[in-house]
């Protein structure tokens, strides 16, 4: 998870911490993870299907086009200071779970359980930290993560 460490953050206590002292911030960390690292990193292999000019240049309809949607939210003309992990980030309009009619159906059922799992993991885990930082990722280029998320954590707190 990008929020173990966070370089640059006015607020350097760790977001697992964070969301114990707020559960509402929950819904903003998952934004935010969304958009910092979508699971989605591209979309290839699209076909233009009219002629469209995207900054000064013409895209002939029927041109083979590659949609890098993890590009997209790292954008600084969108996103200020972009390369940072920000859960305080106003207006988190990403691209993590695509668009349009090409949105993931499953979208709120996989943001609702990533909510719920991590203020479970911040109510219930003292000091969770990465074994491996950064964790290793699955070699794909479409869908991007980590293969596996190993945590330790110095005890359990109660339920």
């Amino acid at each position: 998870m990008p929020g173990l460490r966070l370089p640059g953050h006015r607020d350097r206590r760790h977001p697992l911490q964070r969301l114990r002292d707020g559960p509402r911030l929950a819904v903003n960390i998952v934004e935010e993870l969304l958009r910092y690292e979508p699971p989605v990193q591209l979309v290839p292999q699209r076909t233009c299907i009219a002629d469209i000019e995207v900054r000064g240049v013409t895209i002939p309809k029927g041109s083979s086009i590659w949609l890098v949607l993890a590009a997209g939210n790292r954008d600084p003309e969108r996103f200020e200071d972009s390369e940072r992990f920000d859960p305080d980030r106003k207006d988190i309009q990403h691209l993590g779970f695509g668009s349009g009619i090409h949105s993931c159906f499953g979208a709120p059922l996989a943001r609702l359980e990533a909510q719920l799992a991590l203020t479970e993991l911040a109510r219930r885990l003292d000091n969770p930290r990465l074994v491996e930082d950064p964790p290793p990722y699955r070699q794909n280029a479409v869908l991007r993560g980590p293969r596996h998320l190993n945590i330790t954590f110095d005890g359990l707190r109660p339920r």
